[in-house]
């Protein structure tokens, strides 16, 4: 496990400090489609709210590498601290062993985890195609991708479009020899979306064949704690200049372990850890509370929403799938690759929102509604917040999660009540919610537990409800959003009848 010796290039960073890249991550960096993430914000229209919060896609992935790579040195020497502790055997101890291949190629995957974003971040998979209709123009060779998704009208997600940009950036690597034989993007793809192909990576350990995908996924996208959400939790908060999103990573660095069961390798937690991991979990609430879930940040995402759905309407026709599909210049498989990497590498968040958006409105027939709504979020002029309303459901059931049919049903009550004062393009109902232990039920991760004879026992933590139910809190933030330059249209009868509906709804909940 000696990868030391490979660090030989250093990125500073004003979150982590010392970022050690080996050659190879520096060519995949310099890679077009990645020097792209310079020009996608990490947080779409959270600068126009804390104007510093100008940093991007770039930087946040350096970060996940770097906690990646710290999170796996940390497992070998708790594997060598802890394992006389825990001497009935639970405690991995060769984890040193794994090859160093497995380790870049895990250090790729957290690199390469957000490549597949689009402008303006999160806000962009609006506009994404479902997969049937993507798996119309993707060429057969790709499919695998998004095979991942169940369902065929399933939204594309930027998940998926990280494996395919990954894939496309090792093939131009490999055609300029700079990849190693031993790297197989295979794994890297695997250990980005752990649905992704066979589903294991199988090496020889102290002898036994074992399975350490299961760790590997953990490290990089598990709940309630990796690489990725320690990351954005330090940088969103540095970056707004609001002091929440602070947690110790050090102590949750002495807490982690790996484990084996039944031939597989899995990243745990001891016991004793979970102030630590109560403390992460308070921080992001926290963080989405005063930050990403700010009044004017959520009105922005409204009204791109709302502009999308508006031109999805008027045109049966996905507008990307128009758009990339209108760049081919045959019908070979390369075209449509080629295609869609100009499409993005074209696509900056200035781009998109103040020429792309504007060719799409023109192209639907929109202009007279959606035009006013670009222009209102390109000159930061925000719909007004004319209700709200928050509940926390505490200590639920850990395996509890967002109750989306629950939101879908409020919306629409609240939309019946809007639409004979106002038209779709002029107002829109906001229900976001935030689970302490969302993903849980996906997560592979462990819990090392004594037992009642003073044992140690290895148990998933979704089982582990009796220890941390108590930190399990649902938060759901209820607004409705109306133009601002018609808010006077909104009576207090109005108010009343939304209020009204959303107490009732809420009782529901409890």
């Amino acid at each position: 496990m000696d990868f030391e010796n490979e660090l030989t290039s250093k990125i500073l960073d004003p979150i982590h400090g010392t970022i050690r890249l080996t050659t190879l991550e520096i060519a995949f960096i310099n890679h077009p489609l990645f020097q792209r993430l310079r020009n996608i914000k990490q947080n779409s229209f959270l600068y126009k709210v804390f104007p510093s919060a100008v940093h991007s896609r770039f930087e946040h992935s350096l970060g996940v590498l770097h906690l990646s790579s710290e999170i796996l040195n940390n497992l070998r020497l708790n594997a060598i601290r802890y394992q006389k502790k825990y001497d009935d055997g639970h405690v991995f101890g060769h984890i040193d062993q794994i090859p160093k291949h497995n380790i870049q190629e895990l250090r790729l995957a957290a690199l390469m985890h957000d490549i597949g974003h689009g402008p303006v971040s999160h806000q962009f998979e609006s506009f994404m195609p479902g997969k049937h209709e993507f798996s119309d123009v993707l060429p057969i060779a790709y499919h695998s991708i998004i095979d991942v998704l169940s369902e065929p009208e399933q939204k594309v997600e930027h998940e998926q479009l990280s494996l395919l940009f990954s894939l496309m950036i090792y093939h131009d690597l490999r055609k300029q020899g700079k990849v190693d034989d031993e790297i197989n993007i295979e794994n890297v793809l695997k250990i980005i979306e752990k649905r992704y192909g066979d589903q294991q990576i199988i090496e020889e350990i102290n002898g036994k064949a074992t399975d350490i995908l299961p760790l590997m996924t953990s490290i990089i996208s598990s709940c309630p704690i990796d690489a990725d959400r320690m990351d954005y939790l330090l940088r969103d908060g540095y970056f707004s200049g609001v002091k929440c999103g602070i947690y110790d990573y050090n102590r949750l660095f002495m807490s982690i372990v790996p484990v084996e069961e039944q031939g597989k390798l899995y990243l745990a937690y001891k016991e004793s850890g979970i102030d630590s991991i109560a403390e992460f979990i308070g921080a992001r609430s926290s963080l989405f509370s005063q930050v990403y879930y700010h009044k004017t940040n959520r009105a922005f995402a409204t009204m791109l929403s709302t502009l999308c759905e508006i031109m999805q309407s008027k045109d049966p026709q996905n507008v990307i799938i128009a758009d990339v599909t209108d760049r081919i210049v045959d019908h070979s498989d390369e075209s449509f690759i080629d295609a869609l990497k100009d499409f993005y590498l074209a696509c900056s968040d200035d781009y998109f929102l103040n020429d792309k958006v504007g060719e799409w409105i023109d192209i639907s027939d929109t202009e007279a509604v959606n035009k006013k709504i670009l222009d209102d979020i390109i000159n930061r002029h925000p719909w007004s917040k004319v209700y709200e309303a928050k509940h926390s459901v505490y200590k639920a059931n850990i395996a509890d999660k967002e109750n989306k049919a629950w939101k879908s049903q409020l919306t629409g009550l609240l939309t019946s009540v809007l639409q004979p004062h106002f038209k779709p393009h002029e107002f829109a109902v906001d229900i976001v919610s935030d689970c302490a232990f969302k993903d849980l039920d996906k997560t592979e991760v462990k819990l090392l537990v004594k037992d009642l004879k003073n044992r140690y026992e290895i148990k998933p933590l979704i089982e582990c409800g009796d220890k941390l139910n108590q930190y399990q809190i649902i938060k759901y933030c209820i607004r409705v959003f109306v133009d601002r330059d018609i808010k006077e249209r909104v009576t207090p009868k109005i108010i009343y009848k939304i209020n009204d509906i959303v107490v009732k709804q809420i009782a529901l909940l409890n």
